[in-house]
Parts: structure tokens; sequence; C-alpha cells
């Protein structure tokens, strides 16, 4: 069993089990790290892109290669828009992310992505 199965199919809830707060789970209790999101979370898409923008650097550095169980930044319509956490199953990269149009969390494969509507801004570890 891999550490990420536990979380495929969580239902997605806007705000309390969306794709931050999935990322910050993973963080704590597959990492062990303590990742503490602004309670204050701006809506829609422009809302969320300026937020990334404003914080991104605060929580995470850019690395240039994907990291297991670390953050991947994703672009939407253009826009920092969602984070996804980097999975290595039988020698391929997945990413796992709370996606609001499922209504649940999703494993899918890196390369699969841009089918999705989704491009890599980049990848990260936390702070």
């Amino acid at each position: 069993m891999h550490w990420s199965d536990r979380y495929v199919g969580q239902d997605y809830i806007a705000d309390t089990a969306d794709c931050a707060v999935l990322a910050c789970d993973v963080a704590r209790e597959v990492l062990g790290s303590d990742i503490q999101l602004p309670g204050e979370r701006r809506p829609g898409p422009f809302g969320r892109n300026a937020q990334i923008r404003q914080y991104q650097d605060a929580f995470a550095r850019r690395v240039d290669a994907p990291l297991d169980a670390q953050p991947v930044l994703l672009l939407a319509r253009g826009r920092a828009q969602h984070i996804g956490v980097m999975c290595r199953l039988a020698g391929e990269w997945w990413v796992l992310h709370a996606d609001e149009a499922a209504g649940f969390v999703l494993r899918q494969r890196l390369r699969e992505l841009p089918r999705q509507g989704y491009t890599v801004e980049g990848f990260y570890e936390w702070l």
C-alpha cells in the first residue's frame, strides 16, 4: 500500500477539504511538517491566484524535479490556482490532488494532467 492510497476518494469540501488542506495534511501526516496556511481564503480563481502568489515563497521553495510527498503548483487557465502533491508509484510520477470539479481527491499521472486543463508551474519543497 502506498501512502497516497488513504487520501484517494476523500470528498472535496471548499475551504475545509480542498487542495491546499490536502497538501497540508500530507505534509503533516507523511512528512511530519506542520504547515499552517493563512486562515482567510480569497474566493474564485483570481483570489486563489493572488493568495498563492502572495504566500508561496513563505511556505515552499522551488526545486528542479518532483519530490515524493512534496507540493506541485498547477496552472489552470494560465493562473496558479491549484496545488497537488507528488507521488512516485511504479516508476512514474503521479499527482494527488483534491479536484473541485470531480468533487473528491484524485491521483493522476503527471503526464496526463494537461488533458485535464492543468500545466505544471513548478515543483516545490515545504520549508
